[in-house]
């Protein structure tokens, strides 16, 4: 995919690269801290907080694989998987904060030390999920706008 007017790498080919990054850095992530993204959430006693953590399974595996593939879609001219962006980008953070609140509910701890003892879930937890919506905003502007183009005579 390049740009046959000037030889170069097109936009298409950068969407490409930067689903396959987004996917392989989220996967090396959870492969490094494999206890902190995989878990039973069976093993928590409390109904609320189980349900809560299946949300966080569900968060973490859906930003880890849905935008690269929403990327890659965009990429080949289906721009209608774009709409996953958001879904994909605010579930895992959503899951955590709620995650600390019910924690800070039971034990009376703020458990957000994992930030500063862990810098690499800032980008996890908090870059990436404001890179995906800001992304996806940005997207939805131009395919909102190149649609209109298209269908002006």
């Amino acid at each position: 995919m390049t740009d046959s007017r000037h030889g170069r790498p097109s936009l298409r080919s950068s969407f490409v690269a930067f689903a396959i990054f987004l996917g392989a850095f989220y996967w090396l992530v959870v492969a490094t801290y494999p206890s902190f993204f995989i878990f039973n959430p069976a093993n928590d006693a409390w109904g609320l907080r189980q349900a809560t953590l299946w949300l966080s399974l569900a968060g973490w595996t859906m930003i880890a694989t849905v935008p690269a593939v929403a990327l890659i879609l965009h990429a080949m001219g289906k721009s209608k998987a774009l709409r996953l962006l958001p879904f994909a980008a605010l579930t895992w953070p959503i899951s955590v904060v709620i995650n600390q609140i019910l924690l800070f509910i039971r034990d009376s701890v703020w458990y957000f030390d994992y930030l500063l003892l862990h810098p690499i879930f800032i980008a996890t937890d908090l870059l990436l999920p404001i890179l995906l919506m800001f992304l996806w905003w940005e997207l939805r502007e131009h395919h909102g706008k190149h649609e209109i183009n298209m269908q002006q005579p």
